[in-house]
């Protein structure tokens, strides 16, 4: 008998040393599974970051475009207007001299809208104030290429 005890302690020892390999095998998959699901996390999170700071980047770049085109609007005006002035002199428009000149895009355009390739403007220069509120002159067109950074321009509605 005597044996047999011996026998079922050193089984028990040995089923004890399995469970506890066991446990610690298991302690040691969740510990990776826990480290996998922490990389993931942390990736994700990264990628967020990532994407949030390019969309701050691009917000910035379309501000920056749309100041660029409205300040390019005031250079077509100058333009408009140093033609009209031009015109006046060389009496292909009659009346007095060029007050103003005001650009506006027609047919739905927008310097707002970044998607647009092209702008086309109708622009007036103003000759004559009315007293009333109101100016009188005569309309220019202009169309603006984003894309190359040109225009054209000239006299009359496009």
């Amino acid at each position: 008998m005597a044996i047999q005890v011996n026998s079922n302690a050193r089984d028990t020892k040995e089923s004890a040393m399995i469970a506890a390999e066991a446990d610690q095998s298991r302690v040691e998959q969740a510990a990776k599974d826990q480290a996998r699901s922490d990389a993931a996390e942390a990736a994700r999170r990264a990628k967020l970051a990532d994407q949030a700071r390019a969309k701050q980047v691009q917000a910035a770049e379309d501000r920056a475009e749309r100041a660029l085109r409205k300040e390019t609007v005031s250079g077509i005006e100058k333009s408009v207007k140093k033609m009209a002035k031009k015109h006046v002199r060389d009496d292909v428009i009659t009346g007095g001299p060029i007050i103003s000149v005001s650009c506006d895009p027609v047919a739905g355009g927008s310097v707002e809208d970044l998607d647009e390739k092209t702008t086309a403007f109708q622009c007036f220069a103003a000759n004559k104030d009315n007293k009333d509120g109101t100016l009188s002159g005569f309309y220019y067109h202009a169309t603006m290429n984003w894309g190359t950074g040109s225009y054209t321009y000239g006299l009359g509605e496009s």
